[in-house]
């Protein structure tokens, strides 16, 4: 049960209403943004930072949801694990690669590429201060510009798993579980 009350759109403040209904579409508000909405101003912020880390972090959708999934893996985030397997899917991801998230070091599903960005986002989680070689192996794979996009894009599904998990945000529907068995 959520630590806090799931706002609704009518506590929202006027000029924010647009925030709550873009992110509703026609369908019901996620529970991680009624969460958020109990401070419309920096959820509209959050929102701001999180789709320009989707847009510009400079990895393709499926390469970005394996970073966010393997964070929400490496942070316990049943929430966020649970949303991104659905995005993850319909960005084309098998549930060989998602589940294979779990053990990557010993699958292989994984280029060598994504080997070093999950090493690296591996790296992150435990420390603010990854190895050099850690970072040289990324660097063979990816530019600059991506390398802090995925950095940035790291920090802010680890800073989210821990919102989701100091808030206890229950998912919307029972949790897909994380062998994708729920």
């Amino acid at each position: 049960m959520s630590r806090l009350p799931l706002a609704d759109r009518s506590n929202i403040p006027e000029e924010l209403l647009y925030v709550w209904d873009r992110t509703a579409g026609t369908g019901q508000q996620l529970n991680i943004f009624r969460t958020l909405a109990n401070n419309a101003e920096l959820w509209r912020s959050y929102l701001r930072l999180g789709n320009a880390l989707w847009s510009q972090c400079g990895l393709d959708v499926p390469t970005r949801e394996l970073v966010i999934l393997r964070t929400a893996i490496l942070h316990h985030s049943t929430y966020e694990w649970h949303q991104h397997v659905t995005i993850g899917r319909n960005a084309g991801l098998s549930d060989e690669r998602i589940v294979g998230l779990h053990h990557w070091r010993t699958g292989e599903v994984y280029s060598e590429a994504e080997r070093s960005l999950l090493a690296y986002v591996d790296a992150v989680a435990v420390s603010d201060h990854p190895s050099m070689e850690t970072h040289v192996e990324l660097a063979k794979h990816f530019d600059n510009s991506t390398v802090v996009g995925i950095n940035l894009l790291t920090g802010f599904y680890g800073m989210t798993a821990k919102f989701l998990g100091a808030m206890e945000v229950d998912t919307e529907v029972p949790f897909i579980g994380w062998q994708l068995n729920g």
